[in-house]
């Protein structure tokens, strides 16, 4: 957003965002858009619907799920889709020491009392401010403390926030993410927020699925070296993945297409043939955990591959 003027902002008009929506997806219908989501990624057509009707209604939606599910990517796509405004998106990565200011924006006190209150650095707005008249999208919202939480709820509830007194309206279409309440660093969101919601899972793939889209990714990761990737390695993964969160240790889709990728790319290197060692070396090299978690999810990696 450019700077802007306080008192422009105080003349803003209401838009009606679930009407915006509505137009867009009737004029594109929903085959293209699922079609044009689907370029980006597989496998989520069910959530797409999900998303895409709360946003009708004018519902915020929260994407939840494990990392590397394409939480963040589906919600670029969908408002990069859409493109209800320009940027077609305010992305935000929330965290736990996010203060309401920072979500607000604030009036700089100092530049105020120089320029005067309407100097366009007197204020400098924040994410939902900026987001009026487009799509918020808001990475990892339960890392939000309560305080940053009671501003979006306002935000969501009125369509104001205020400012040292002054009211600014912001409209926009909310798409947030969130991890299972079990990953550290993450709150509970307070009842009244939750209540105005729409909590959408994203699942892992079941085993074929996932096996296609680790190559779709590994082979896009590779970009044009000529690797041949052997399916049976993809198969492998996505058994394993699919057996580790059985046992409790839930893999990232992100992570194990990189892995694949990784592996063949180390078998380009030495002009040979990707095999099984070099994905097990790269998926050690590339799983998040600690020693003696990896220890545990190589003994299922062992036994997928052997079955």
């Amino acid at each position: 957003m450019p700077y802007v003027r306080l008192s422009e902002l105080l003349q803003r008009k209401p838009i009606d965002m679930p009407r915006l929506v509505r137009e867009r997806v009737k004029k594109m219908g929903v085959d293209e858009i699922r079609r044009r989501i689907g370029g980006v990624l597989k496998g989520l057509d069910d959530v797409l619907l999900d998303v895409l009707s709360g946003m009708m209604i004018g519902r915020p939606v929260v994407l939840v799920g494990p990392v590397g599910l394409g939480k963040t990517t589906l919600a670029e796509a969908v408002a990069e889709t859409l493109a209800l405004g320009d940027p077609p998106y305010i992305e935000v990565a929330c965290h736990s020491h996010m203060t309401a200011v920072d979500l607000t924006g604030d009036i700089d006190i100092a530049v105020a009392l120089q320029a005067g209150l309407d100097h366009p650095l007197s204020y400098i707005p924040g994410p939902l401010v900026m987001a009026h008249g487009t799509v918020l999208i808001m990475d990892e919202l339960n890392r939000l403390n309560p305080y940053a939480q009671a501003a979006l709820l306002q935000a969501i509830q009125e369509h104001y926030v205020y400012i040292r007194g002054y009211r600014i309206r912001t409209d926009f279409v909310l798409i947030g993410t969130a991890n299972p309440s079990e990953y550290e660093g993450v709150y509970e969101l307070s009842e009244a927020l939750a209540d105005r919601l729409k909590f959408v899972e994203v699942k892992m793939p079941d085993r074929e699925l996932l096996k296609s889209i680790l190559l779709w990714k590994a082979r896009e990761a590779l970009g044009d070296l000529e690797v041949d990737i052997p399916s049976k390695l993809a198969e492998i993964l996505s058994k394993f993945a699919h057996e580790a969160k059985k046992a409790g240790y839930p893999q990232s889709v992100r992570s194990l297409s990189y892995a694949l990728a990784d592996a063949s790319a180390l078998a380009w290197a030495q002009r040979r043939e990707v095999e099984l060692r070099d994905l097990k070396r790269s998926l050690v090299n590339n799983l998040p955990f600690d020693s003696e978690t990896k220890e545990a999810l190589l003994k299922i990696f062992d036994r997928a591959a052997n079955e």
